[in-house]
């Protein structure tokens, strides 16, 4: 199988997976299908071209579980997909629940009847996660999260619950998985690896993809000594639990994690439905706001909100339609700090 990455980081790339590749990645999620107590109908949101929607589809076919596909992201037209459908696991990419957020007080309850949210390919903010399992009607629903990427498929992951989403650490992805892949950060500088002193995050099992189709050379690039370099930066608890702080390439010095700033802020803005801290002019922080019907942001809030964060530069205000982002919905940071440098360079 031949799919896409979602060029986050510049060009998208062409990933090869094997038959062998492609089994291995189903077993850690075969395990969580076991644990369900019974058959749920399955609602799966995710690019029907990319390597995921392929497995998702093999774990539900092969448990025959009644799934549907959503094709229309409109958040009316989901919940009124869901009324219909009343689906107990909804599998959907992070930005996707992000755009529903808004359903949580939509008086159809389109989330009552979900036992079970799942997200890959990002860590997701916990604010998005708390309105969600509150937006159920379930006893005890639960929310999975998973880090991987398109070259390692599921890599580590773990469940809240409404009582751990109330004191939920974005940064924190997760646990290795039953049946999954061994994980490691490896220093950068020498040093120990701490959060202070992030490390590069490296996979390593046989449910790797094989190459970069036409480009062998890109790929060899990120193998060391059969450890897959998954191009992120994080560290490891005492306990375990994997932190991935930010994209090694989106990393701005003096800043310490992008993202977990971005988590903090959205839950103090509520009127925030989009938040991006990427690299200005000079390397400055600069956080783009995307804002519930375009509505600039009350300085004062903005302010009180980012008193701990000295560091970022006044915020740049843009509708949410003008993101540039990749087909799984992820925010092409680099592309957006390349904007954003034009743009200033325009107004001096």
């Amino acid at each position: 199988m031949i799919t896409h990455t979602s060029g986050t980081t510049g060009l998208p790339k062409l990933v090869v997976h094997t038959a062998r590749t492609m089994r291995t990645r189903l077993r850690p999620q075969l395990f969580m299908l076991g644990v369900m107590p019974r058959r749920e109908t399955v609602a799966i949101s995710i690019p029907f071209v990319h390597s995921r929607l392929f497995a998702a589809m093999a774990l539900v076919l092969m448990k025959g579980m009644p799934t549907v596909l959503v094709n229309n992201h409109d958040p009316d037209e989901v919940a009124e997909f869901f009324v219909k459908n009343r689906p107990g696991l909804i599998e959907a990419l992070p930005n996707s629940f992000l755009a529903w957020e808004g359903l949580v007080s939509d008086p159809r309850r389109p989330f009552a009847s979900v036992k079970y949210f799942s997200s890959t390919f990002d860590a997701i903010h916990p604010r998005t996660v708390r309105r969600l399992l509150d937006s159920s009607r379930r006893r005890a629903p639960q929310f999975f999260q998973i880090y991987g990427q398109s070259e390692v498929g599921p890599a580590v992951g773990r469940p809240y619950y409404r009582r751990h989403a109330r004191e939920m650490d974005g940064r924190c992805v997760g646990f290795a998985l039953p049946g999954s892949a061994k994980v490691r950060v490896v220093s950068q500088n020498g040093a120990a690896v701490s959060q202070d002193n992030p490390g590069f995050i490296e996979v390593r099992w046989d449910g790797i993809a094989k190459t970069y189709h036409g480009e062998q050379e890109r790929y060899d690039e990120n193998v060391n000594g059969g450890w897959w370099r998954t191009g992120d930066v994080g560290y490891r608890t005492r306990l375990g639990c994997l932190h991935m702080l930010d994209r090694e390439i989106d990393t701005i010095p003096g800043v310490g994690s992008s993202l977990e700033i971005e988590d903090a802020v959205l839950d103090r803005l509520e009127e925030l439905v989009e938040l991006v801290v990427v690299s200005g002019p000079d390397a400055t922080a600069v956080p783009v706001v995307c804002t519930r019907d375009d509505e600039p942001v009350d300085p004062d809030r903005w302010r009180q909100a980012t008193g701990d964060y000295p560091q970022l530069a006044e915020p740049v205000h843009i509708p949410m339609a003008q993101l540039p982002r990749t087909a799984t919905l992820k925010t092409r940071r680099v592309e957006l700090s390349r904007i954003l440098h034009d743009r200033l360079q325009e107004q001096s």
